[in-house]
């Protein structure tokens, strides 16, 4: 447990520094605005409810690790919801069929979108072979490893 304890520490310093980087990148950014090319409200909106719901996320585990690493009872509920095996069954199973989806979806998005436009079906067709060329990247590896 005492090595769970410290990958615990380990990861609410990892956490702290992705949420205060991601502020200040954020903050960065809308300071230097003006320096950059304007942009619809509906973007600018989105970028705010990118950066809220990213440091809401971040903020969420951290406290749930906080709040782990005072309590042993907390800190083994938590080691026993990561480490429990049908959990990485299930989500091993949502990550194959969540993979397959997303692949068929592209493909037939990029078609689609090459009947209109070329800008987008050039950057769906981007996702897609960005998203095979992961896969099958990770694919080889697993296959090595295992």
């Amino acid at each position: 447990m005492e090595n769970y304890k410290v990958q615990i520490k380990t990861r609410k310093n990892a956490l702290s520094l992705v949420a205060a980087a991601t502020l200040l990148i954020y903050v960065g950014l809308v300071f230097y605005r003006g320096g950059l090319p304007e942009l619809p409200s509906f973007i600018k909106g989105f970028h705010t409810g990118a950066f809220i719901g990213t440091e809401l996320f971040l903020v969420l585990f951290l406290v749930k690790y906080i709040k782990a690493s005072k309590n042993d009872e907390e800190l083994k509920k938590l080691y026993i919801e990561e480490n429990d095996e049908r959990n990485g069954l299930i989500l091993q199973s949502a990550s194959s069929l969540s993979i397959i989806i997303i692949l068929i979806g592209l493909a037939i998005a990029s078609v689609i979108a090459g009947f209109f436009n070329s800008l987008i079906f050039y950057t769906l067709l981007a996702a897609l072979l960005f998203v095979v060329i992961i896969f099958f990247m990770l694919w080889k590896y697993y296959t090595k490893k295992l």
